[in-house]
């Protein structure tokens, strides 16, 4: 007991050189990380004019986090490995996760790294980003002493300071790789807000096929597809003699954004007048999703682009077109369009089991 007493105290003096002790810099590396979770989801859920907010503050949070691995392998990491737990192990795993989680951010934000096939660098860093969530709860529930845990006395003036110090130089970390993107004209500097790369616009041959989760691509049959819309059946000729082209941008989650001609018919056109407080927009995979009643003249059936039929891992042959929002918006293979009286928030915020 007083071997590790005098570790801890040890550990203490050597953290207090950079303002924070180690509970301190633990309380620190876990609001860090709970930051850089719910910003990155905010950045799928919220529109694309305002993804970019949620997009900025998880890169700011993910430098200040890197600033704190020296601090964190100097003093607890050190601290732990010392008293020998087999429990290490996992400690030093989810270390290793949250770096790698850091590394491959950055790596596709300067577009350096695309990952493989389907693996893209995005994914990967969204697979390992989650995955790491159940060992960062472990490693916060099995501090082994009520010492470790954080306190309200942690909040002082000296670690508020310091803290703002790991912020200020997590945002200018991301304003020098921004900064250096544009004078180089390097390709990554064309990112937009959400952090999504630019891939093959108005070249739809090429555009990425991606499926949302466990979606799986149905079988398409042109002859006897059935779209319904309010119950009634609407054949895919009469539609694609409705549609108009439509230059917007499909930016999906997993790390990429194309532009396309999209030739699409608005919800408006193709709905009654019936008030209702949703329209629900189903996939033949089953998936669906909810939107507002008001948004009927800015989501759209697409049917094709520059004339063209829709290919089949694009939505074939019908899909959702809806501006401003993230790729799960985008349903495709759509097979009906209902007015609802269930609220758009009836809904959980990112695509999942369907609520009833």
């Amino acid at each position: 007991m007083e071997t590790q007493s005098r570790i801890v105290a040890l550990t203490s003096r050597r953290n207090r050189q950079f303002g924070l002790t180690a509970r301190q810099l633990n309380l620190v590396i876990e609001v860090l990380f709970i930051t850089l979770i719910a910003t990155g989801l905010l950045s799928w859920i919220l529109s694309l004019n305002l993804a970019w907010i949620a997009t900025t503050v998880h890169s700011i949070a993910g430098f200040a986090l890197f600033a704190t691995v020296p601090l964190k392998v100097r003093g607890p990491v050190r601290t732990g490995f010392r008293r020998r737990r087999t429990s290490r192990w996992l400690s030093a795993i989810f270390g290793v996760m949250v770096l790698a989680v850091l590394v491959i951010g950055v790596l596709h934000a300067n577009a350096i790294w695309w990952g493989y096939g389907y693996w893209t660098g995005m994914w990967t860093h969204l697979l390992v980003g989650f995955s790491s969530i159940p060992l960062f709860l472990w490693h916060v529930a099995s501090r082994p002493a009520k010492s470790a845990r954080p306190k309200r006395v942690d909040v002082d003036r000296r670690s508020l300071l310091t803290t703002s110090a790991l912020l200020a130089a997590g945002a200018g970390a991301w304003g020098t790789q921004e900064l250096a993107q544009k004078v180089v004209g390097a390709e990554a500097g064309n990112r937009a807000g959400t952090g999504s790369h630019e891939i093959a616009s108005f070249d739809p041959d090429n555009m990425p096929r991606m499926i949302w989760i466990n979606d799986k691509r149905p079988k398409i049959d042109f002859a006897t597809w059935d779209l319904r819309i309010e119950g009634r059946s609407v054949a895919l000729d009469d539609l694609t003699a409705m549609s108009t082209p439509l230059a917007a941008w499909l930016d999906c989650t997993d790390g990429w954004r194309s532009q396309q001609n999209w030739d699409v018919v608005p919800l408006a056109d193709l709905l009654s007048g019936a008030s209702a407080r949703s329209i629900m927009v189903t996939s033949a995979t089953g998936y669906r999703r909810l939107f507002s009643r008001s948004d009927a003249d800015g989501v759209y059936l697409c049917v094709g682009y520059d004339g063209k039929p829709l290919h089949g891992g694009h939505g074939a042959p019908v899909r959702i077109v809806a501006p401003n929002r993230r790729g799960p918006w985008w349903i495709k293979w759509v097979t009906e369009v209902e007015l609802s009286d269930r609220p758009v928030w009836m809904q959980l915020p990112l695509p999942g089991p369907t609520l009833t």
